[in-house]
Parts: C-alpha cells; structure tokens; sequence
C-alpha cells in the first residue's frame, strides 16, 4: 500500500495520512479509535522506522474498513501546510548537476569538497499554495527544483551504507534563489548566500513525504518543473554528480544529521537565470518528481 505522510491545516497543524488524492487526518482517525504513533508528524521521526511500520497498517484500514475510509477527504477538501514541520536542520547541496554548472558558466565537475550551506529552516520552509512571498527589496527570484531527502536516522561520520539505511523517505523541494542577492562583486566575500538563499518562504517543500521503501531507485527520477505551464526544468536524478547516500555520509563527517533534518540535493539545468526571466507576483510553480509527487506554489507580495 503506497502512501505519503502529510501536514493538513485544520486549522492548526496536524498530520495526515495520503493515498493517492486522499488524505486522513491523524486527529480524525484518533477519535474513531484508530491507533496513530502520534499526531503530529516531527514526533514520528523519534522512531520513524518502526512508526512506518504501523502507520502501514493504518493505510491498510483507510482503504479495507468502510468506516475508516469514509474519514478520508479529498484534496480540494483539505489545506496542505509544510509535511514536517520544523526539522532542526535543512541543508542544501550546491553544484551537484552538471548541466546546472554548465550553464552558470562554472567548472563541471564533481566539486571537491561537496559544497553545502543551511537554508534556516522556521521562516524558510513553506508548504504549497500561494506561500513564496517576492520581498520587495529582490528583484530576480529565480526557481530550482530538487529532490528532499528526509533523515530518519541519527548519522555522525557515517558510512555511505549507513547513510543509506537511514533515508526515512523523500519530498519535493525548491530551492528559491534571489540572484540579485547572491553575486556581490563589490564585496570581499563576492557571495552572500544568506540574502541570496535563506529569505522568507525561500524552501517551498511538499506535497507528502513519501517513504522511501516506496521509491526504489532515487536516482532514477524525473524532475520537471514549470511557470505558468511553461516547461522549464526537465532531468533526472541520474545526472547527479554525488549520490545520496555520498552526501549524506560527507555532510555527517561535520554535521550530525538528526532524525527529520531535510537535504536538498542539487539542482539540473533551467533555472531562470539561464531564461534570463525571474519570477514575478502571481506567477505560479509546478514542481514534479517522478513517484513523489507534485509542488504547486504561487508567488505572492510580500506581507509587512
């Protein structure tokens, strides 16, 4: 039975079980008996692997029992909020595809040593909908769409197979870069990745978690991304140049990764700059990975 974990808003945060274009809401299944882990989806991550198992049985019982299933609302019927809301970390892997390196104009090759920066994660991170707000201070909001890997293990300088064994599932993520912001010539550090990377709503993530025994191969996946309908970034996860489990165990050599914490894996070619087009209010992102799901955000003004 393959399903996702989900973050309804109802209003207030809770988590949900998906299936297909349904969702069941952990609060809802708890009042009808149904035995949940926990409501709320970063307590599942305390001992994610053997929480999967049960909520495997849950799935099982949304979809056999009558009166379980009635419990389940359809998509248009529930707001999706961020699927884990708050990992202790998110971190973002740079220079990772290299059809993205060629067209920034930067060496293609596998980067030595793996280049990797925090995006902070509670004003970052957004779920779907109208959420990425333009700050009125950027005027190049670009789009990159990545695959998210979601930790479900405890990982300190750990080997790639351990790293492996500790992928808990994966998401959609984008990871919104104000290229106005990024390139500072004039400064003695010429980047600033904080300003450039790290704004308000700048990590939409979503829809689901889907766990990883669902995806066989993460390197074998379609990554398709457009604005407005229009196609703009189209690849797999077989151009990576580091694989997964290869990030994991280098970024765990110097950052414990902890149970929730959330990597962005790098990013293939079209992003806007290559366009020479940024985003503006209104402009709408669909962001699909191949047995994951698909990220439909759209870019709002910013709130003050």
């Amino acid at each position: 039975m393959n399903f996702g974990i989900a973050t309804v808003l109802t209003p207030d945060p809770v988590g949900a079980l998906a299936i297909g274009e349904t969702y069941w809401a952990f609060d809802a299944l708890v009042q009808h008996g149904v035995e949940v882990p926990s409501i709320d989806v970063k307590a599942l991550f305390s001992d994610w692997f053997a929480n999967i198992e049960l909520l495997a049985k849950v799935a099982e019982r949304c979809v056999e029992d009558p009166e379980v299933a009635a419990l389940g609302r359809s998509a248009d019927q529930v707001t999706l909020g961020v699927p884990l809301l708050y990992p202790n970390k998110v971190i973002a892997v740079g220079a990772n595809y290299a059809s993205h390196l060629e067209e920034m104009g930067l060496p293609v090759s596998r980067w030595d040593p793996l280049p990797f920066f925090f995006k902070p994660p509670t004003t970052t991170l957004v779920g779907p909908g109208k959420t990425v707000r333009i700050q009125s201070r950027t005027r190049q909001l670009d789009w990159e769409i990545e695959l998210a890997v979601v930790v479900g293990r405890r990982l300190s300088d750990a080997s790639q197979e351990q790293a492996k064994a500790a992928i808990a599932g994966y998401s959609v993520g984008l990871d919104m870069s104000a290229r106005d912001w990024i390139q500072q010539p004039d400064s003695p550090l010429k980047v600033d990745l904080m300003r450039g990377k790290c704004q308000d709503t700048m990590c939409p993530l979503g829809p689901i978690i889907r766990p990883a025994r669902f995806v066989p191969d993460p390197h074998q996946l379609r990554l398709q991304l457009f604005v407005n309908g229009e196609p703009r970034q189209d690849a797999s996860t077989a151009e990576m140049l580091y694989r997964i489990e290869e990030q994991l165990s280098l970024i765990s050599q110097f950052i414990t990764l902890e149970p929730g914490d959330i990597v962005l894996t790098g990013s293939p070619a079209g992003s806007g700059v290559s366009y020479g087009a940024f985003l503006k209010q209104g402009d709408r992102i669909a962001a699909s990975i191949e047995g994951i799901g698909t990220l439909n955000v759209e870019v709002a003004a910013e709130v003050r």
